[in-house]
C-alpha cells in the first residue's frame, strides 16, 4: 500500500512547483542579466557588485551578464518537452554559452589576450587592470558545465539518465563553492587565478543555474527523492534543507564570533561540532516523530482497508448468494408456467372431448332421431346448445393462449380479403349483438383490398375484439373498419360501452385479468380474449392498442404489415420461447 507524506492535493501543488521552478528560475536570470548589461550601458556597472555580502566583491562584467541572459533563456526554453524546435533552440543557445566559457579558458591557459569579455566594457590603465576585469576561470568552467548539461538533458528524459544531473551537480559544486568562499573569506573557492574570481553575484546566479538544471528532470537522482509521494520523498525535503544551510549557517556564527573575539579558535570548534551535532539529533528527531506519526497512520489505514476488504467480500458473496436464489426463482418459475401450460393444454384436449360428444348426442336430440322433441325440449336443447359453444369457445382461446406461451404457435400468410374478413367475423358475433339488441355496424375498405396475412388468426383477433366489445356494452353501438395505408392495415373496433380506467389500460392485456375482478362480475369469460389477441398480433408483426373513456366508450385498433412473416415456430423466429408483449 502507498504510504502517501502528504495529502495528494498537496502532493500535486509540490509538483506542479518543482516543474514550474526550471522555467521560473530561467526567466529570472534572464532578467538578472539584462539588469546587469542595461546598468553597464547607463554608465552604473561598477556598483552591480554585493558588498554588503563580500567585501572582496567585483562586479559581474557585461559577458557574464549576457551569458546569464542566453543561459536562462536555454534553460526555459528547454522545458518544451513536446517541441523539437524548442530543444534544437535550447540547445543551440546553450552550445553559444559553453562556447564562451571555453574561449575564456583557451585564452586564460594559452595567454592569447583576445579579451573577448571585454566586448561591452574597456576599463582604464594598463594589462594588470585589464586582466582584473577577465571573466573568472570557475565561471566558464560553470557555463561549461551548464552547456553540457542542457546538451544531454533530453536524452535523458528519453533514456531515464543521469548524465545532465551529474554535471548539474558539477556546476552546483563550483558555484556553492564561491558562495562559501566569498561569505567566509576563502579566497581559494573562488577564484583560480591572483587577480581574477567569480563574484558572489555571478556564484549565486550559478547556483541558481544548477538548481534549474537539476530539476528539469524529476524522475531521477535527487529530484525524484525530492519529489516523491512516500517516505523518501518526506525524509529528503526534511533533512536536504538541514543538511545544506545548518552546518553554513553554525559555521557563519563561529567565524563572526571568533572575529569579534567573543571565543577563541579550539571553543569555537567545539561549539560548532557539538551545535552541528545537536542540530542533527533534532533534524533526526523530527523526522522520526514524523514517520511514526505516519506509520500509525498507515496501520489504521490498512486495517481500514483489510475491513473494507471484508464488507467488500461478504457484500460480493451475498450478491452471488442472491443472484443465485433469483437464479433458481426464475427457473422455477418457468418451470411453474411450463406445467401450467401443459396442464392447460392437457385439461382443454380433455375437456373437449365429452364436450364434443354432449353437442352431438345434442344435435340427435334436436333432430329428433330418438323421438319427438317438444317445445319445452327444443328450448332447453338450444340453450345446452349455446353453452356447449360458449364452452368450446373458452376451451380454444384456451389452447391457442397455452400454443402461444410455449412458442409452438406458427403463421401462414396468404392473401386476404379485408372486406372478407370483417363481414366474416361480423357473422360469427351478430347472435351475441342481437340477444343484447346492439347495432352491429361495418365499415368495409371496399371490394378488392387484399392483403397478405394468416386469414384464421386476423379473423380470431377480429372475432375477440367484437366479442369483447359486446359483452361490455349494454346500449348502443359496436362497430368495426378496416383501412389501408402504404405498408401497413388497420383493424378497428369500437364499442360505447362501460369503458376502461385510465389506470387499468396497463393491465387490460395481461392473462386472465379483467376490469370486473369480483366473484360477481357480469362479464364471463376466462379474461384472455384481449392476451390472446395481442399475441397474434405481434406473431403477424404488428401490436394491439386502446383508447377509451369511462362511461362513452373504447377504441381498439389493430396495426399489421401488409405482408405478415412466415414463423414455423416462435422460438424459431424471435429466439426465444415467449412471444412480445407490447
Amino acid at each position: 500500500m502507498l504510504l502517501p507524506a502528504v495529502q495528494s492535493r498537496e502532493h500535486g501543488r509540490l509538483l506542479r512547483f518543482f516543474r514550474l521552478l526550471p522555467a521560473a528560475i530561467g526567466v529570472l536570470l534572464a532578467l538578472l542579466g539584462g539588469a546587469v548589461l542595461a546598468a553597464w550601458w547607463g554608465g552604473y556597472g561598477a556598483s552591480t557588485g554585493l558588498r554588503w555580502l563580500s567585501a572582496n566583491d567585483a562586479p559581474m562584467l557585461p559577458i557574464t551578464a549576457l551569458c546569464f541572459v542566453v543561459a536562462g533563456a536555454s534553460l526555459m526554453i528547454s522545458q518544451r518537452r513536446d517541441s523539437r524546435i524548442a530543444t534544437a533552440v535550447s540547445r543551440l543557445l546553450a552550445i553559444g554559452v559553453a562556447a564562451v566559457g571555453l574561449f575564456v579558458l583557451l585564452d586564460s591557459a594559452l595567454g592569447w589576450e583576445v579579451h573577448i569579455d571585454l566586448l561591452w566594457y574597456r576599463p582604464a590603465g594598463g594589462t594588470a587592470g585589464q586582466l582584473a576585469q577577465k571573466m573568472a576561470v570557475n565561471t566558464a568552467i560553470g557555463f561549461i558545465l551548464f552547456g553540457q548539461g542542457i546538451m544531454l538533458l533530453e536524452r535523458d528524459r528519453r533514456l531515464n539518465g543521469l548524465r545532465s544531473q551529474v554535471f548539474a551537480t558539477l556546476l552546483l559544486i563550483v558555484a556553492f563553492l564561491a558562495v562559501v568562499g566569498h561569505i567566509f573569506d576563502v579566497r581559494d573557492f573562488y577564484s583560480f587565478q591572483v587577480l581574477s574570481g567569480m563574484p558572489i553575484s555571478t556564484a549565486i546566479m550559478l547556483t541558481l543555474l544548477g538548481i534549474g538544471l537539476l530539476f528539469s528532470q524529476l524522475d531521477r537522482g535527487i529530484p525524484a527523492l525530492v519529489v516523491d509521494e512516500g517516505a523518501a520523498g518526506f525524509v529528503a525535503r526534511r533533512l536536504l534543507p538541514g543538511a545544506v544551510f545548518v552546518p553554513f549557517i553554525l559555521t557563519m556564527l563561529r567565524f563572526t564570533g571568533e572575529q569579534r573575539g567573543i571565543f577563541g579558535p579550539q571553543l569555537g570548534a567545539s561549539l560548532g561540532a557539538v551545535s552541528q551535532m545537536v542540530a542533527f539529533l533534532l533534524l533526526i528527531a523530527w523526522s522520526a516523530r514524523v514517520l511514526r506519526d505516519i506509520d500509525r497512520r498507515r496501520g489504521e489505514l490498512f486495517v481500514l482497508e483489510r475491513e473494507a476488504h471484508r464488507a467488500s467480500e461478504k457484500a460480493r458473496a451475498e450478491a452471488e448468494a442472491a443472484t443465485h436464489q433469483a437464479e433458481a426463482a426464475r427457473a422455477e418459475a418457468e418451470s411453474a408456467n411450463r406445467a401450467k401450460g401443459d396442464f392447460l393444454a392437457v385439461m382443454s384436449h380433455e375437456l373437449r372431448t365429452p364436450l364434443a360428444a354432449i353437442m352431438g348426442y345434442q344435435e340427435l336430440l334436436a333432430d329428433g332421431i330418438t323421438g319427438p322433441v317438444t317445445e319445452a325440449q327444443g328450448q332447453q336443447l338450444g340453450r345446452i346448445k349455446a353453452s356447449a359453444r360458449h364452452l368450446l369457445s373458452l376451451i380454444d382461446e384456451i389452447l391457442t393462449f397455452t400454443r402461444l406461451d410455449a412458442g409452438r404457435e406458427t403463421v401462414t400468410p396468404e392473401p386476404m380479403d379485408l372486406d372478407e374478413a370483417l363481414h366474416t367475423a361480423a357473422e360469427i358475433v351478430e347472435p351475441l349483438a342481437s340477444a343484447k339488441r346492439l347495432e352491429l355496424t361495418i365499415q368495409s375498405p371496399g371490394p378488392g383490398k387484399v392483403v397478405e396475412s394468416d386469414p384464421t388468426k386476423v379473423r380470431q383477433i377480429l372475432v375477440n375484439l367484437l366479442s369483447n366489445a359486446i359483452k361490455f356494452t349494454d346500449t348502443g353501438t359496436v362497430s368495426a373498419k378496416a383501412c389501408v395505408t402504404d405498408q401497413e392495415f388497420h383493424l378497428i373496433v369500437s364499442d360505447t360501452g362501460i369503458g376502461i380506467q385510465p389506470e387499468y389500460l396497463n393491465k387490460i392485456f395481461d392473462p386472465f385479468w379483467q376490469v370486473e375482478q369480483k366473484a360477481t362480475r357480469r362479464a364471463t369469460g376466462t379474461g384472455l380474449g384481449l392476451t390472446v389477441s395481442r399475441r397474434l398480433a405481434n406473431l403477424l408483426g404488428g401490436d394491439v392498442s386502446v383508447t377509451s373513456t369511462p362511461g362513452e366508450g373504447s377504441t381498439f385498433t389493430v396495426t399489421l404489415p401488409i405482408k405478415a412473416p412466415r414463423i414455423v415456430s416462435i422460438s424459431e423466429e424471435r429466439g426465444a420461447s415467449k412471444l412480445r408483449v407490447g
